[in-house]
């Protein structure tokens, strides 16, 4: 009976033993799974921040930016600013073509003489403004194109102070 007993504890704990050695494969192999997935989501997300970064640095790089000449008179905070399409044209020689202005941000403005001449102004203040150009032909196909425009603020320095002290005397 000891024999059998024996026996029996022997296969137990080999079984015990491999399991255990199978178990140990199975973890280590889920750590390393896990770690490539983590990997592979870090450089996901790094890419991603890159792309978005790279998107910003384009967007940045095609806006139209101007800023408000120093005059010495604080009260001026408008710049005169002309959005000119005339060059536009149409390959298909003899098309007319047509324009359309819309404001997509900003403060509110007023486009002159109107938002359908192929040459238009405004008076901006310090802001960014959003503007969508549709050209179109007479035969119903179009282009449209999207520009901002970034007015800047009046640049404006602090006072310098100069101050000297000396003796003297009074009267």
């Amino acid at each position: 009976m000891n024999r059998g007993f024996a026996i029996f504890l022997i296969v137990i704990v080999g079984c015990s033993l491999f399991g255990w050695r199978e178990y140990e494969r199975q973890t280590r192999e889920r750590l390393y799974q896990d770690r490539v997935k983590l990997k592979i989501q870090q450089q996901q997300q790094k890419q991603d921040q890159i792309n978005e970064l790279e998107s910003i640095e384009q967007e940045e790089k095609t806006k139209f930016k101007v800023q408000i000449p120093h005059d010495g008179r604080p009260e001026t905070n408008t710049f005169p600013m002309i959005l000119d399409a005339t060059s536009s044209f149409d390959p298909d020689q003899g098309d007319r073509i047509r324009y359309s202005w819309k404001q997509l941000s900003g403060n509110k403005i007023r486009l002159r003489p109107n938002s359908s001449s192929g040459i238009v102004s405004f008076e901006g203040t310090p802001g960014e403004y959003t503007f969508e150009l549709t050209v179109s032909d007479n035969y119903g196909k179009s282009t449209v194109i999207t520009k901002t425009v970034q007015i800047e603020t009046e640049p404006n320095q602090a006072p310098i102070v100069d101050l000297e002290i000396r003796q003297g005397l009074t009267d």
